[in-house]
């Protein structure tokens, strides 16, 4: 059976201020009324039933996961004891699934990006588990066929076509990369054989904690561990649950990435989906106006209702956010900026350098103004 395992532990901030240590990016809600993990669980529901998906996350971020999504109850929400990177994440959610069903197959998933429409995307999901049930030692994952020279995401390099899922190509990979220039990004969009990687994964329970025993005794070992304890009693018991305290933080912290794919795709163990849908991270303020419509001066417009619409004069190409229903935003005779105004901090930023908002985040850390993250 299928299994989703959804990853929502992370900070996200690059959306600082927006997102903050209590109130990352997958809790936000930029438009409609769904957040970014709730719209990650509608787009499961039709495809997995509702009591084999589990979100993991933190403890600061459990009570606010279970309010937005108080159908899965408190058994599909996973505390992990500390943050310990994806692979460790990944390893009990895999033995996890094993206790409820020895032939799991997981899909492993962010629950912070946008995609659309739904149906394609559980459309290649069902692809993917097929050719997971054909080749049951294999790993695969989806890859986004790229539509600008990006930087900001890392690709993958496909090989060979393995075979048809309906309309789904499934390519062997042949390696991964890291995030390029954008001289390089632009190098492998023209070759045609490189793919977003989108972090989505598909694989069997067993077969991603054989991976982790060859490539990763650093997660194995220690999920071992928990294993046996959880042979001897339920997830949910206080025995286990006090074995996982003791013994997740000692777990290796590592991508799941570095830890299994990239050395597994070497050993041609690795394939890639190549999804038909529409995909983006959102995680910086710049990709919101890649998902956003613009004004007729390329200006992206992002206000809650209470804070009424930005008056702008002579103002062009920037993006606009408030959330503060006190104050309007006035602009005249600027450009290629953030303006976020949202009640407790305002920011203003050169959208060419937004990587300077983790450099912001760091000051403030620095300065003990810990109320601001």
């Amino acid at each position: 059976m299928l299994h989703a395992i959804i990853m929502a532990g992370g900070s996200g901030t690059r959306l600082w201020p927006e997102s903050r240590k209590n109130r990352p990016k997958q809790l936000l809600r930029l438009e409609g009324e769904r957040s970014f993990l709730q719209q990650t669980v509608d787009r499961l529901s039709p495809l997995v039933e509702r009591e084999r998906i589990r979100i993991f996350t933190g403890k600061n971020l459990r009570q606010a996961v279970e309010e937005q999504v108080p159908e899965l109850g408190a058994e599909g929400v996973v505390v992990e004891p500390c943050a310990r990177n994806t692979a460790a994440c990944i390893a009990l959610a895999a033995i996890l699934c094993l206790e409820q069903d020895p032939d799991a197959t997981m899909v492993v998933l962010p629950c912070d990006h946008v995609i659309s429409p739904a149906e394609e995307f559980r459309e290649t999901l069902r692809a993917a588990a097929h050719a997971v049930d054909t080749s049951p030692e294999s790993l695969l994952t989806l890859g986004i066929r790229p539509t600008s020279p990006s930087e900001a995401f890392g690709y993958i390099e496909r090989s060979q076509l393995w075979q048809m899922e309906g309309e789904i190509p499934i390519f062997q990979v042949s390696r991964f990369r890291e995030k390029p220039s954008r001289e390089t990004a632009a190098e492998y969009l023209a070759t045609g054989r490189f793919f977003w990687n989108a972090g989505i994964f598909v694989w069997r329970a067993t077969t991603i904690l054989e991976q982790l025993r060859r490539h990763s005794p650093g997660v194995y070992e220690p999920t071992m561990e928990l294993r046996a304890a959880l042979q001897e009693s339920s997830s949910r018991s206080l025995a286990f649950q006090e074995k996982l305290a003791t013994i997740f933080p000692t777990m290796e912290s590592i991508a799941m990435d570095y830890a299994v794919l990239e050395p597994a795709a070497a050993a041609g163990e690795v394939l890639m989906a190549a999804a038909p849908f529409q995909w983006d991270d959102a995680g910086t303020w710049s990709a919101l106006e890649r998902l956003f419509p613009h004004d007729d001066a390329g200006n992206t417009i992002l206000c809650s209702v209470s804070s009424g619409e930005p008056i702008l004069l002579e103002t062009h190409d920037c993006l606009i956010r408030s959330t503060d229903s006190k104050r309007r935003v006035v602009c005249f005779g600027v450009a290629d900026l953030g303006i976020l105004v949202l009640d407790d901090v305002v920011l203003v930023f050169d959208k060419h350098r937004e990587e300077s908002i983790r450099k912001i985040t760091q000051v403030l850390r620095e300065r003990g103004l810990e109320e601001l993250l």
